[in-house]
């Protein structure tokens, strides 16, 4: 039981008590006694430890989301969540859905459903929005592809600056 309470202290920081975590490690354990054959010359504990820590990711993974949502959508999320960094660095503006899709290879309601499946995950994510300077809570479904004011200004500025050149003074004045 000393190797399945080590082994369970090191999931211990996501927010689940030790002692349960030893329970969901006691069935892996109990598992790993169930297959283990001793004519393949291998210690039980070397045995048992993949078997014990695979229960606990399972656990994590099964129980982490509040609602089930498919792993193809869990993993598209986070692809998802990858390429909303790289784009919007590329781009220097949020990325728009048909632009994730077309990243991610897949179509827009795919993106939309994973975004919104990533909503369903229990615990507290950067994903998932953060609060802004007035407090409220932010949706990144609600900001993503948003045109950001500060680029809108600029970009008409550099579209417009060879008109002006040609304008006289008085009318730059009065436009």
């Amino acid at each position: 039981m000393s190797l399945v309470r080590s082994l369970a202290r090191r999931y211990s920081y996501r927010g689940e008590q030790l002692d349960d975590l030893v329970q969901i490690g006691s069935i892996g354990l109990i598992k790993a006694i169930d297959r283990f054959d001793l004519s393949r010359g291998v210690e039980l504990t070397t045995y048992a430890t993949p078997n014990i820590i695979g229960e606990i990711k399972r656990h994590f993974r099964d129980r982490g989301w509040a609602v089930r949502v498919p792993r193809g959508l869990q993993e598209l999320n986070v692809q998802l969540s990858k390429l909303v960094e790289g784009l919007t660095v590329q781009l220097g503006r949020s990325p728009t859905i048909p632009e994730l899709a077309k990243a991610a290879g897949v179509e827009e309601e795919e993106v939309l459903e994973a975004l919104e499946s990533g909503r369903a995950y229990s615990s507290l994510s950067l994903s998932q929005g953060g609060g802004s300077d007035d407090g409220e809570d932010l949706d990144p479904l609600e900001s993503l592809g948003e045109v950001e004011h500060q680029y809108e200004v600029s970009e008409d500025r550099a579209v417009l600056a060879p008109g002006f050149k040609v304008l006289d003074e008085r009318e730059r004045r009065i436009l």
